[in-house]
């Protein structure tokens, strides 16, 4: 085992997953949206480790705190992983009797289902760690703004490089792209060096994160005694009561809408404005939705959902097909460029065929997205001599090898599990092939991440498959189709998070050694600590509820009762068509216009879509931390520590969520009505 891979970093990695894990379970009941925080990982990582530093023999090293990131990263995703905020409830909450459920998982079911899933992804990553981080010349722009602040924490200086090409398919992360430098960095202790002016800028951003995470828990808190806080009635009590149109001023999400810039959440507020200001009321007064507007069966929230279905599945199927067409592309044109090079035309002459003027050769010239790959095809994968400090570490074939047994071993696990918790619903042989059919969607989720810091988690080709292969009269169809969902998201999630922590250690220069092990024990060591949470939530939470109102859950679902044919409600089918064909128009025009400046103001079909399944009050409040995010960087002319801050926001809401839970479980009563009365 390498020497950076030490049992201090390992403890802190799983004690920062613990609140990762804690917050993404929160927050993905709630909007049915995670996190990474990689970056917040790594800082918390090194503000515990510089607290202690007085006590510490040896200095905690950069390839240590990659190790923190890794380990928290692997613990901190397996709420998506294992399904909890979208499958799993689900499963246990919105199966009806006619599709044999609804069923209930005891803890113990649900830590050998979160077990078994757990591995392959992880595994799939590690394989493929060598195309995806080196060969591919991918952007990255969040690992290696993540690598920038570890180089900058630990006093590192970075080497200049030169900035790769972004081919983004999507642009709503030009933020982070100036971000994009490489940086070579030593593993040994005595890389520190003496500077005052990085000792100030590291209390600088601990004290942003600690500001923020206070703010944010004694605000949380204060919002449990006086809960009308989370419904502000701003637009006036009848647009609050009737149509949803509330604020709700939890910290956590003005801190996401910081964190993801002003873009998305004004994307999303569009969403919300078409589906909950027009459509919905629209629906509700042709009489195709007549329930209450909350209401999941008969409300107008039931109908516009399906809406925010197709623009999810419109701009996954484009870019699905996109990532898996255009290597094949790119290389059919490069060798017909290349064979039209080597083409000469010759003049029609009466005499020996092969004479020919040199004045009437022609050449065809590279296209100049040719000539770039070209040049980048010509990069050596590593440099033919380091430069000096720079780690480079590359897979050998024995570890190779060691990893595809790993990753038979990982399949086994995974339909032992799936057969022992439903083997009387699913054949085992089902259970491999939503295996398989995970992985080209984990190829789209790792792709997707390097270039947009956006995992899109789509099970649809599983999903299409079985609904394919499944009766639409089979009582079990539904219950089938969301298990290949939840292995397809698994394999997803899992493999774009972790491979997004293979490019940091990349960056950094860490071994590989040091981070497979600690991303196995915290993705098992997550398994267990996510199933607790998530039955801690649902022990005291109602779900579906006015917290958690699990709206992915609902998209999941609603996907497979779609594609078996059990799905659309009355006169929403010419909108589903729309919101199909627009979200594909606009997905493709991102694409083909990637760098220029106004197609950031076309809305992406993934932020559109969230706009329109999440009720208003959520997405009133990114947008708001968005702006704020916007307005700062504006008048200090950078984004200084606000980043920070934001995440000190978003942990501080989670971990005071274990007080409120507390409070809520004795009975404590609030100080005011959760719903506003209406006039």
């Amino acid at each position: 085992m390498d020497s950076s891979f030490t049992f201090r970093a390992l403890l802190a990695g799983l004690l920062i997953g613990v609140f990762i894990s804690l917050s993404n379970t929160y927050y993905g009941l709630q909007i049915g949206v995670a996190s990474q925080m990689s970056m917040g990982s790594g800082l918390l990582g090194y503000v515990g480790f510089q607290l202690f530093s007085r006590y510490l023999t040896v200095p905690f090293t950069p390839a240590e705190n990659v190790l923190v990131i890794s380990v928290a990263t692997a613990t901190g995703c397996m709420p998506v992983t294992a399904g909890l905020i979208g499958v799993i409830p689900a499963v246990e909450y919105l199966l009806g009797p006619e599709e044999n459920g609804p069923l209930h998982l005891p803890w113990s079911s649900l830590l050998f289902w979160s077990t078994g899933l757990c591995f392959f992804g992880l595994i799939f990553a590690s394989l493929f760690r060598e195309f995806f981080i080196v060969r591919e010349k991918l952007p990255w722009p969040g690992a290696r703004a993540t690598a920038q602040l570890i180089n900058t924490l630990h006093h590192r200086i970075p080497t200049s490089s030169p900035r790769p090409q972004i081919d983004a398919l999507d642009a709503e992360t030009d933020t982070t792209a100036e971000e994009n430098r490489e940086f070579s960095a030593r593993n040994d202790p005595d890389i520190f060096i003496v500077d005052n002016g990085h000792e100030v800028q590291w209390r600088l951003k601990v004290n942003a994160l600690l500001r923020g995470a206070m703010m944010s828990g004694v605000l949380s808190i204060f919002m449990f005694f006086v809960p009308v806080l989370r419904r502000l009635p701003i637009f006036g009590n009848a647009a609050a009561n009737e149509w949803l149109w509330r604020v709700d001023l939890a910290p956590g999400f003005i801190g996401q809408g910081i964190i993801t810039g002003p873009v998305i959440p004004l994307h999303m507020l569009l969403g919300a404005i078409v589906g909950w200001g027009i459509l919905s009321p629209y629906a509700k007064h042709r009489g195709w939705a007549p329930g209450e507007v909350e209401d999941w069966a008969t409300g107008s929230r039931a109908w516009i959902i399906w809406v925010s279905l197709a623009a999810l599945l419109a701009d996954a199927s484009v870019k699905l097909s996109w990532t898996l067409i255009r290597p094949l592309w790119r290389h059919l044109a490069l060798h017909r460029s290349i064979q039209k090079l080597l083409v000469f035309r010759h003049p029609k002459t009466n005499g020996d065929p092969a004479v020919t003027r040199s004045s009437n050769i022609r050449y065809t010239a590279l296209p100049q997205d040719v000539l770039d790959d070209a040049h980048d095809s010509r990069q050596p994968i590593m440099p033919l001599e380091p430069q000096p400090g720079t780690s480079q570490p590359t897979q050998r074939p024995s570890s190779s090898r060691l990893l595809a047994g790993g990753f038979i071993l990982a399949v086994l696990v995974c339909v032992l599990s799936v057969h022992a918790l439903f083997g009387g619903t699913i054949p085992w042989f089902y259970t491999v092939l939503a295996i398989l059919l995970s992985l080209p969607m984990a190829v789209v989720g790792i792709r997707s991440l390097a270039e947009t810091d956006y995992n899109p988690e789509s099970a649809l080709v599983s999903q299409l498959a079985f609904a394919g292969l499944t009766s639409s009269t089979n009582p079990n169809a539904i219950l089938i189709n969301l298990i290949s969902a939840a292995l397809a998201q698994a394999g997803a999630n899992q493999a774009g998070e972790i491979s997004y922590d293979f490019k940091i250690g990349h960056l950094v220069g860490a071994p590989l050694e040091v981070q497979i092990p600690g991303q196995i024990i915290g993705s098992v060591f997550g398994a267990f600590i996510s199933c607790g949470i998530y039955k801690l939530y649902a022990s005291q939470y109602p779900i579906p509820g006015p917290l958690f109102q699990v709206p992915a859950a609902f998209v999941v679902f609603n996907t497979a009762k779609l594609l078996l044919g059990r799905g659309l409600p009355e006169g929403v089918a010419p909108f589903v068509l729309g919101a199909l064909i627009l979200s594909a128009i606009a997905t493709i025009v991102k694409m083909r216009y990637s760098t220029r400046w106004w197609q950031r103001f076309i809305p992406s079909g993934v932020s559109f879509a969230i706009g329109i399944y999440n009720t208003p009050s959520f997405t009133i409040t990114r947008a708001i931390g968005g702006l704020m995010y916007y307005t700062y960087k504006k008048r200090n002319k950078g984004e200084g520590n606000i980043m920070v801050f934001a995440s000190g926001l978003v942990l501080g809401e989670s971990i005071a969520s274990l007080v409120t839970l507390g409070l809520t479980a004795i009975h404590v009563p609030h100080l005011g009505a959760l719903q506003v009365e209406e006039t």
